[in-house]
C-alpha cells in the first residue's frame, strides 16, 4: 500500500483547491488525525464545527461530525455558514474542548480550508499542529483505513449568532456610547458575516444598508478580500450618497476594512490606529500592544503617547497570540487582517472591530472626524507593499541580508535594523522597509512606510531594484 497523502498546516490552517488538493478525503484524513492527537494530548469530549459559504463547505464539515461520531465525540455543528470569529468564541465561552472550522477565509473561491481552534478560541499553535502532521506521518496507514468510509451521521445543529451578537453589544457599550445614528454600508461580500456586523449595528441604533449579503460561493466573480478592488462599488456608494461609514469583511469575518466619505478606503493600518488610539484614551489598555513587523508605526506613536510598551513579532497573527493568552499584550494588530483582542477572543475578529470602530465614530463626530484627528496628532501614515516573484525568496533574502543592510543604509540614516522575519530597516527620519520572502508563495514582499509620499516611493523604487540587481 503505496502512501498518495500529504498536509502540512500553513499560517492559519490547511488550505488548497477544492477537488484537486482539497478534498473528502483529505477532510477526513485531517479530522481522524486532528482528534486522535486532541484526545491524547488535552482529552475530547464535545467538538464544535463551523463552516463558511464555500463550495462543499457544509460537506466537509458533516464529514468532521462523521468522523467525531467514530470516536464518541459529541459533535455540534452550526446551521449556518459561520464566521470564524463567531465559532471561536462560542467554543471558548460554553465549554467546547475543539473547535473545526471549515474554510479558506480571504482566498480565492476555488479554494477551501481546514482550520483547528483551541478551547480558548485561538487558532492551533504550531507545536499542536506539528504533531498532528507528525502523527499522520507514523499512523497513515490506520487512518487512512479508518477513514476509508464514514458514515453519514445526521448532527445536532446550533446557531451561535445571538449569544454573541448580544456579547458584542454589552461588549462594546462598556466601553463607548454610541451618540449619533450614522448611515452605514456594510457589505459582507456575499460570506458568513451576512446579519451579524449589520444586525449588531442596527442594535445600536444606527441607520445600516447591507449590500451583498446573499450566500454565494463564488463571491459574484470577485475574492472575498476586503481590498479596494473587490469592494469599489462599496467604496463608490459611500462616497458619492451621504453615507457617514463603509464596513467590509472577508469570507469568514475575521478581516475589515473601512470607508469613509471624505479618505474613501481606510486600510487596516487606519483601522488598528484609530481603535487602538480611542481604546488607550478610555484606559481599556494600560499594559502592552503586540504587533506584526509589516505593521504601522503609528501603533508605536500611539504607545509613547499613553505609555504603553510595544512587542514586535514576525508576520502571521500565531506570533501575537501567546502575548494575548498569557496577558502580556491587551491588542495585537496585523496591517493584513486586522485586530484582536485579548479580552474577547485571542484571533482576529473583523465584527467585533467594526462595531469598535462604528461606535467610536458616532460617539466623537463620525469617522471622518475621528481619521482626521489621528492624522493631526501623529501624520499622514503613506504605506505600501510590493510583490516580486521570486523561487526561494526566504532563502534569498537570508542569503542576501548583509548586503542588503548595508546597501540600505544609501537611503539615510540607520536607525534600527531588524531581522525576526526577512530584513527590516528603520531609518532617522521615521520610514521604514521591510523585505521578505512569503512563506506561502514565490513571491518577496516589501512593505514600506512614511509620512511623505515622495519619501515612501523613493525607498519602494530603491528596494524593487536593489532586489532585482541581486537576484
Amino acid at each position: 500500500m503505496s502512501r498518495e497523502l500529504r498536509f502540512r498546516f500553513g499560517t492559519d490552517g490547511v488550505r488548497g483547491v477544492i477537488d484537486r488538493d482539497f478534498n473528502e478525503r483529505l477532510v477526513a484524513v485531517l479530522a481522524e488525525s486532528t482528534l486522535r492527537y486532541w484526545s491524547s494530548k488535552y482529552g475530547l469530549r464535545r467538538l464544535l464545527i463551523g463552516y463558511d459559504v464555500r463550495r462543499k463547505s457544509r460537506d466537509y464539515a458533516d464529514i468532521v461530525a462523521g468522523v467525531a461520531a467514530e470516536h464518541g465525540v459529541d459533535a455540534v455543528v452550526t446551521e449556518k455558514p459561520t464566521p470564524t470569529p463567531v465559532v471561536a468564541w462560542f467554543g471558548s465561552r460554553f465549554g467546547f474542548d475543539l473547535t473545526i472550522q471549515i474554510t479558506a477565509s480571504h482566498n480565492p473561491p476555488i479554494y477551501n480550508g481546514f482550520k483547528v481552534i483551541t478551547s480558548r478560541g485561538a487558532p492551533a499553535p504550531d507545536e499542536d499542529t506539528s504533531e498532528i502532521e507528525r502523527l499522520y506521518d507514523q499512523e497513515w496507514q490506520d487512518i487512512d483505513r479508518s477513514v476509508s468510509s464514514i458514515k453519514v451521521v445526521k448532527p445536532q445543529l446550533i446557531d451561535p449568532g445571538p449569544h454573541y451578537v448580544d456579547h458584542v453589544i454589552s461588549d462594546v457599550l462598556r466601553v463607548f456610547r454610541p451618540r449619533s445614528r450614522l448611515r452605514v454600508v456594510v457589505d459582507p461580500l456575499f460570506g458568513t458575516a451576512i446579519n451579524y456586523t449589520a444586525k449588531i449595528l442596527r442594535e445600536l441604533g444606527m441607520d445600516v444598508v447591507e449590500v451583498h449579503n446573499s450566500y454565494d460561493p463564488g463571491f459574484e466573480g470577485r475574492n472575498p478580500n476586503p481590498e479596494p478592488e473587490n469592494i469599489h462599488d462599496t467604496i463608490q456608494e459611500v462616497m458619492s450618497k451621504g453615507y457617514d461609514v463603509g464596513i467590509a469583511h472577508d469570507c469568514d469575518a475575521d478581516r475589515i476594512a473601512a470607508v469613509d466619505p471624505l479618505h474613501g478606503y481606510l486600510s487596516p493600518n487606519n483601522v488598528i490606529s484609530i481603535v487602538l488610539e480611542y481604546l488607550a484614551r478610555r484606559g481599556v489598555i494600560r499594559k502592552s500592544v503586540v504587533r506584526a513587523i509589516s505593521t504601522t508605526h503609528i501603533v508605536d506613536l500611539i504607545a509613547n503617547k499613553y505609555g504603553l510598551r510595544v512587542y514586535e513579532v514576525p508576520v502571521g497573527f500565531k506570533h501575537s497570540v501567546k502575548y494575548l493568552i498569557s496577558g502580556d499584550a491587551e491588542v495585537a494588530g496585523e496591517e493584513s487582517s486586522g485586530l484582536a483582542y485579548s479580552w474577547h477572543v485571542p484571533d482576529k475578529d473583523g465584527i467585533y472591530t467594526a462595531v469598535l470602530l462604528t461606535a467610536i465614530a458616532s460617539e466623537y463626530g463620525g469617522l471622518v472626524n475621528v481619521f482626521n484627528e489621528i492624522i493631526r496628532e501623529y501624520g499622514r501614515s503613506f504605506y505600501r507593499r510590493v510583490d516580486i516573484p521570486f523561487s526561494n525568496g526566504k532563502e534569498f533574502v537570508s542569503r542576501n541580508r548583509e548586503v542588503i543592510i548595508e546597501r540600505l543604509h544609501e537611503l539615510g540614516n540607520v536607525k534600527q535594523v531588524i531581522t525576526i522575519d526577512g530584513v527590516k530597516v528603520v531609518f532617522s527620519d521615521g520610514s521604514w522597509i521591510l523585505i521578505r520572502g512569503s512563506g506561502t508563495e514565490p513571491i518577496i514582499r516589501i512593505y514600506a512606510e512614511s509620512l511623505l509620499e515622495e519619501r515612501l516611493n523613493q525607498v519602494i523604487n530603491y528596494t524593487i531594484s536593489l532586489i532585482k540587481s541581486l537576484g
